[in-house]
């Protein structure tokens, strides 16, 4: 048996970012304290988390990896698009299925990051991103990935097709619906993991005021989803899943955060790295280790600068 594989079909970004005290309020102009460019979009991003916790790095250079990662996606044909397809072969990454645009511009992020609180503001312009269309996912070619993980920073169109022809090929799909767009009842059904953040919880359950988590994660349940995990940020992860009465809190311990730029991508990364192991081991996948150890990844990534620079080798993280 060849190693498991996961396909990411997604956004690839340069990010521009810019560290602030504090974020300016309306009208307002501040100095910020410093500027950068890195590498990012959630697609990328969750490619690179799979990848780097698949594999150690050490001084002799990249290691062999457990999982092999697949990168799906496009990028213009400049400077910004050529980094991008560098930084993630290093990582491990294959890139084989990232379109290069003629005419197009490589996504681009702009990210405000608080250093008082590690949070951040995102404002991303699509580009080539955009030209991801449905009519380019009529099927999944072969040899089929063990799971394929999707966000919506690509059109939700295409989303929604490659969900459905993924579920007609019973291929698992990992849906991370970030930003939160309203999508219709029945990509639900069948849906095998579905990982989302409270706001986006709240959005797309269409709850009103306190979310209760319990509740919110079974209306996922009822229609169709086998495993949600909601995360909590500093409080961990909520998970439930279908057949199980009830849901659970995995919490996190003290963390110093300096930036929460990745943090999202690089769960997302570690849940989908824990499927790929018990696929691999032809294990029982139990869903609170995988996002217990989603939530240490995490917690590595929000104690360093940065996007992909922030997101940990395998052996940052053991055990898995």
């Amino acid at each position: 048996m060849g190693l498991p594989l996961i396909t990411i079909i997604g956004s690839l970004n340069k990010d521009i970012v810019t560290r602030t005290f504090r974020m300016p309020s309306a009208g307002e102009t501040l100095t910020a304290t410093s500027f950068d460019t890195g590498s990012g979009g959630k697609g990328a991003n969750q490619a690179v988390a799979c990848a780097r916790l698949s594999r150690c790095k050490d001084r002799t250079g990249l290691q062999p990896g457990h999982t092999n990662v697949q990168m799906i996606g496009a990028v213009g044909d400049d400077q910004f698009g050529r980094d991008l397809l560098e930084g993630l072969n290093k990582d491990g990454v294959d890139t084989t299925g990232v379109c290069v645009r003629k005419n197009e511009k490589t996504g681009v992020a702009i990210v405000i990051v608080e250093e008082m609180s590690g949070e951040n503001r995102i404002l991303v312009s699509p580009n080539a991103n955009s030209t991801l269309l449905p009519e380019n996912f009529a099927s999944i070619p072969p040899p089929y990935p063990d799971l394929i993980v999707l966000q919506l920073e690509i059109p939700p169109e295409t989303v929604l097709r490659i969900i459905e022809v993924a579920k007609e090929a019973h291929i698992d799909v990992l849906l991370n619906p970030a930003p939160a767009v309203e999508l219709p009842v029945h990509v639900y059904n069948g849906l095998t993991h579905l990982i989302l953040n409270e706001t986006e919880a709240g959005l797309l359950s269409k709850t009103s005021g306190d979310l209760n988590l319990e509740s919110t994660g079974r209306r996922f349940l009822d229609i169709g989803v086998q495993n949600v995990v909601i995360t909590l940020g500093a409080r961990g992860a909520f998970y439930c899943s279908s057949g199980v009465e009830k849901g659970g809190i995995v919490g996190v311990g003290n963390v110093s955060v300096v930036d929460t730029t990745a943090a999202g991508d690089t769960f997302v990364g570690a849940y989908a790295v824990r499927i790929a192991k018990h696929k691999r081991d032809l294990s029982t996948f139990d869903l609170k280790q995988a996002v217990s150890w989603a939530n240490t990844a995490a917690s590595r990534a929000v104690e360093k600068e940065g996007a992909q620079n922030s997101i940990p080798w395998l052996d940052e993280v053991f055990p898995i």
